[in-house]
């Protein structure tokens, strides 16, 4: 299971303490987002079930990760006051992605110009939902 959050503001995105590939995933979705609307805090949680079990026994046997699924849970909170109340709306987003990509992101290979990758498909949805 890999989890972190990620939190954007005009000046500031911060986050936890991260392994290598929650590094790379931040990496790739702070260069991907567009913009971040003046006044407005962005909490971004994800949660990826990586199936480290099936894995391992993929890399065990010699077989291609590819047969191997992970799951991606992420919840945007865009929270911002207007005319004095403090008001937040939620989106989720879910996907399925073969598991070999964290595998990718690990080794350094830059995924949010891949045009099937998950994170792609995350930071399109997110400016999606930032334009509006």
């Amino acid at each position: 299971m890999i989890r972190f959050d990620i939190t954007r503001q005009k000046a500031l995105v911060q986050s936890t303490a991260m392994s290598k590939t929650q590094k790379a995933i931040k990496q790739q979705i702070t260069q991907g987002i567009k913009s971040s609307p003046f006044r407005e805090t962005q909490i971004l949680d994800i949660k990826i079930n990586d199936h480290p079990v099936e894995r391992f026994l993929t890399k065990l046997f010699d077989i291609d990760e590819e047969i191997v699924n992970a799951d991606l849970k992420a919840e945007l909170t865009r929270a911002y006051t207007n005319n004095g109340q403090l008001l937040a709306e939620k989106y989720q987003f879910r996907d399925t992605f073969p598991a070999n990509q964290l595998t990718e992101l690990k080794e350094g290979k830059n995924l949010l110009n891949k045009k099937d990758s998950f994170i792609s498909r995350l930071v399109e949805e997110i400016n999606k939902v930032i334009g509006e």
